[in-house]
């Protein structure tokens, strides 16, 4: 699914007509391209950081929602379902028309209980703006429009002027990027060759940029995480390995004595890895205490994820069972005369 800028020049379209039926040929044009499946318009796409807010209500009900204008088949293109009531026709996109869409929260606020389709809603009602009130011609999903992690908002959608106040073309296809996005812009300068792309990006990037600052994150967590781990690693190695070194004379007189290599290695890994599985309890006892009063001081934090600590857990277990392993592997293979003699 790809997104396009495309604002027609004002110098050349001042005139709301004129707007209108520009946009209009570029949304046949378009839906006329091999592999389109589906095209629309709207003033305000999601993830792309436009955003018109303002109050609906009807009776003594209301609440903040995003408003939309849409023209075309864009709310079947975005993937957004029908629950109740029908699409949005062509003469709905008059300059006149009162049809209005929500989504099912603002159908669950301000009629709870009851068939949205039918009711008046008022848009942004004020004396100044009395053809504010709309008629409510079908319910749909909800759908960000800010961010992936944003709570259910309402979204209203408009059709009346959809093509005059239109910015965004949106298209559905299974076609390359790259192919469709040079045929919108050769449809677009069929119809108006000084007219210009600005911009043509799919969904799927314009998602990826709304998150990236939080991907920049987690991607430093992530590598601070595991210097962290291998200093821990580093830490145990280093530890284990003056520990045994210390103990070369006892190794000695245990293997004059008949201990095996395995006997030995089993003595060395067993005492070493104990050390690491107290800390190891200890670190694990602590960070339920520790989150909960973090969670206190950073809104939005989450701690009951049980699976994701076991598996940290298990990770630092399996790296501290290899830096105890390696020393306890060397120890089996000190020569007993040798380490008799060593003081």
């Amino acid at each position: 699914m790809l997104a396009s800028v495309v604002l027609p020049a004002p110098e050349r379209y001042r005139d709301p007509a004129q707007r209108s039926l520009f946009y209009q040929r570029i949304l046949e044009a378009v839906r006329a391209l091999p592999g389109v499946e589906s095209t629309g318009t709207v003033d305000a796409l999601p993830f792309s950081g436009e955003n018109h807010g303002g109050f609906v209500g009807a009776g003594n009900s209301s609440l903040v929602a995003e408003i939309d204008v849409v023209g075309g088949e864009y709310l079947q293109t975005m993937g957004i379902r029908l629950l109740e009531g029908r699409w949005f026709r062509e003469d709905d996109a008059r300059e006149t028309g009162d049809s209005a869409m929500v989504n099912d929260l603002v159908a669950r606020r301000l009629w709870p209980g009851t068939n949205a389709v039918g009711k008046l809603i008022c848009v942004d009602c004020t004396p100044e703006n009395p053809r504010a009130w709309k008629r409510v011609v079908g319910v749909v999903s909800s759908a960000s429009h800010s961010a992936l992690d944003e709570p259910a908002k309402g979204n209203v959608y408009l059709a009346a002027g959809a093509m005059r106040s239109s910015v965004f073309l949106v298209v559905r296809t299974e076609r390359p990027a790259g192919v469709v996005q040079q045929a919108i812009r050769r449809a677009v300068a069929a119809i108006d060759p000084n007219q210009p792309v600005f911009l043509t990006a799919s969904m799927r990037s314009l998602i990826a940029d709304s998150v990236a600052d939080r991907r920049f994150i987690m991607t430093l967590l992530a590598i601070t995480g595991c210097l962290a781990l291998a200093m821990s690693a580093a830490g145990v190695y280093g530890v284990v390995s003056y520990t045994t070194s210390r103990r070369t004379q006892e190794i000695g007189i245990r293997m004059a004595l008949g201990a095996t290599p395995g006997d030995v290695f089993s003595l060395i890994f067993r005492q070493s890895f104990a050390t690491a599985a107290i800390g190891l309890a200890i670190g694990a006892c602590a960070a339920q205490p520790i989150m909960r009063a973090l969670k206190s001081f950073l809104a939005g934090m989450e701690f009951g994820y049980g699976a994701y600590l076991c598996a940290a857990a298990a990770v630092v277990a399996l790296t501290a069972g290899i830096a105890c392993w390696i020393p306890a592997r060397r120890a089996t293979h000190a020569d007993p005369m040798c380490a008799l003699r060593q003081e």
